[in-house]
Parts: C-alpha cells; structure tokens; sequence
C-alpha cells in the first residue's frame, strides 16, 4: 500500500469515527430534548393541579368563614360552662332567682364517644338535668326564658306541664341537656400532628 492509499483509510476511518460520534451526541440530544418536553409537560400538568388545589382552598375558605364568624360568636357561651359543677350551679341558681320550688332534681354526666385515631372531640362531655318544679304557671315559663339566658346552648329533651294543685300551679317535669363544648379541640389535635411531623 503506498502512502496515499494509507491516507485514504486513515481519513475514511477517521470520517467513521466522526460520524459515530456526531451520531451518538445527536441521539443523547434528542434524549434530552425529548426529557426537557416531557418535563415540560409535567411542569404544567403540576401547575393545572395547582390551580386546581387553590381554587379548592379559596373555596374552602370561603365556605368555612361563615362557619368560623359563628363558632367565634359561640365561643363565649361555650367558655362559660366547662364542668358539670358550673351548668349545676348555672340550673340552680337560675330557679333561686325566679323561686320557684324544687320537687326534685338530678343531674348527670355522660362522656361522648371518640372515634379511633382522633384524639379527642369537640364535644367531651353532656350533663343531663332532670327537675320536676311545682309554681305558678307564669313563674314555671318565665324561668325557662331565663335558662335559655343563662344557658344559651342548652337543648329542652323534654318538658311536660299538667295541672298543679290549684288553678294557677302547674307540675312540670324538665329535662335538659348542656354540652360541655371544647372549641379548643381542633388546636390541641393540630399541634399534635404538628410535633409528630417534627
């Protein structure tokens, strides 16, 4: 082989090479083009999700404010009896203001059910007043007005009027049932989960 011969080859096998090589770095720059478009695809497939997300939470807001503004203005009736001994003391010194007598009365507490997993409820606690009075007629309502005064959360289970022993007395039979609500429940379980994450 003369030189020239040997010029050729080097130069065709240097071609070769060049070629191979500019093929290779021409796919990896597809590949990475072709990543770069699906990355982009996925930026904005994220960003709809976003949107999506926000629209759900502005939403969300907006539907829990009115919820909030009436928990808030709840929140000191709620503050003002926290113990059974506090709605005993809150009954009965609601029928001493308006003198009315007692038959009797008796009052209990039930703890309310908390499902698995969430810590406690907004609810803990109901305490059940059952009284029977004998008075006036008008004495016996208007200290009902009262008690939803003093007891504004307070819920009537039952309440059974008859005849007294004369025209004007009347035999009721009361029960109500005050819940102990605890508004701070959400805040307790939330700091909770808070320092689980940390």
């Amino acid at each position: 082989m003369n030189g020239k011969k040997v010029a050729c080859v080097i130069l065709l096998v240097i071609i070769g090479i060049a070629a191979y090589v500019g093929q290779i770095v021409h796919q990896k720059a597809d590949a990475k083009r072709a990543e770069a478009s699906a990355a982009a695809d996925e930026a904005v497939a994220q960003q709809g999700k976003l949107d999506i997300v926000k629209i759900q939470t502005e939403k969300l807001r907006a539907e829990s404010d009115e919820l909030i503004r009436f928990l808030r203005a709840w929140e000191p009736y709620a503050d003002r009896v926290q113990t059974q001994s506090e709605v005993e003391e809150a009954v009965l010194a609601s029928l001493r203001s308006s003198n009315l007598l007692i038959i009797s009365q008796k009052f209990e507490s039930r703890q309310m059910q908390v499902t698995a997993g969430t810590g406690g409820t907004t609810i803990p606690k109901i305490v059940r007043a059952a009284l029977v009075l004998e008075d006036d007629y008008a004495k016996t309502m208007n200290w009902i007005g009262e008690l939803e005064r003093r007891l504004p959360m307070a819920r009537m289970m039952n309440c059974r009027v008859t005849g007294g022993d004369n025209g004007r007395q009347v035999h009721a039979e009361i029960s109500i049932e005050v819940p102990l609500v605890n508004l701070k429940f959400e805040n307790v379980a939330s700091a909770k989960d808070t320092k689980k994450k940390a």
